[in-house]
């Protein structure tokens, strides 16, 4: 079974309804907004990733998305005299640049990107395809490989991903909008395990919608004594948020011991969030539950509560 990737790269309102549709075949992330140039300047609508783990393959697919099936054929084969390898290198450094993006904004796709680029650079047989479509269907009009089409497979630049650094929680801070979610994450999930509400089957979108997680309820119950978690939780953080932190770990701290009895101490409430901050904000909309709990539980017991 293949499992796709999907970069948009023109972002032309008419090229909606093809993402729309052609998301549904088995594609498991999508990214916007990047462009790829290439040959002499072209940027294709799209680039897919199609990724066969069983073969050690993938195939790389540039669209070109027309009105009609005739301009649709022509518009893709402008790509097939171009080599090979310099498109997938090409390829390489766009993804490097979603992945630095990602890292810089805390995207929880960027694990699933991580591991796409790792596996491209571990000596899979990468194809490069040129393909035309219709704005109004999922289905490719016309699918072909590029002139040079190598029978061998083509060399990936090499890739490690960057050491994160760490997240500091402390003192006064002004997150961005992402962190600002980071740190809602963590301090939703961590709760849950320490409280013993740990019990969710669904996914962490599913998990996230619920009108009312187990640190909300606890907060909402008396939000004058938590005016700093009050303010995390419910504050609109389109623009970032200023946070103080010292006195939102006080209060975790706080709710934490009366939950369990246990000492635990602001200090260590502000370790804990930094430890799990960065594999909070790694956590992808389709993982589950039950191993977003797993990874906050070897937090806890690594931080020895």
């Amino acid at each position: 079974m293949l499992t796709r990737y999907l970069f948009r790269l023109d972002m032309a309102k008419d090229n909606d309804q093809f993402l729309a549709l052609r998301r549904n075949r088995e594609v498991i992330q999508v990214y916007s907004g990047t462009p790829m140039k290439v040959g002499p300047g072209w940027i294709p609508d799209f680039v897919e990733i199609s990724v066969d783990e069983q073969s050690r393959s993938c195939r790389l697919t540039l669209i070109e998305l027309e009105a009609t099936e005739i301009p649709a054929r022509a518009s893709c084969r402008k790509y097939l005299p171009e080599p090979s390898l310099v498109i997938v290198r090409s390829f390489t450094d766009y993804l490097d640049s979603v992945i630095s993006q990602c890292r810089s904004t805390a995207d929880p796709r960027l694990h699933e990107f991580e591991s796409l680029r790792g596996w491209l650079s571990s000596g899979v047989s990468v194809s490069v395809h040129t393909a035309g479509a219709l704005r109004t269907s999922a289905d490719l009009v016309e699918d072909l490989p590029l002139i040079d089409h190598p029978e061998g497979p083509i060399s990936v630049p090499s890739y490690a991903p960057e050491a994160s650094a760490p997240f500091a929680f402390n003192g006064d801070r002004r997150l961005t909008r992402a962190e600002s979610e980071g740190v809602r994450r963590a301090v939703r999930i961590l709760h849950a395990v320490i409280v013993g509400r740990d019990h969710s089957g669904g996914s962490l979108k599913s998990w996230r919608n619920l009108r009312q997680k187990p640190l909300d309820r606890a907060v909402t119950k008396d939000p004058a004594r938590y005016p700093n978690l009050h303010k995390l939780l419910n504050t609109n953080v389109e623009h970032g948020l200023r946070v103080n932190c010292d006195g939102l770990s006080a209060e975790l701290a706080t709710i934490w011991r009366e939950f369990e009895g246990k000492r635990i101490t602001a200090e260590r409430s502000a370790t804990l969030i930094s430890a799990f901050f960065s594999v909070a904000v790694s956590f992808a909309e389709h993982d589950s539950m039950r191993a977003c709990f797993e990874r906050a539980r070897s937090t806890i017991r690594s931080t020895s509560i």
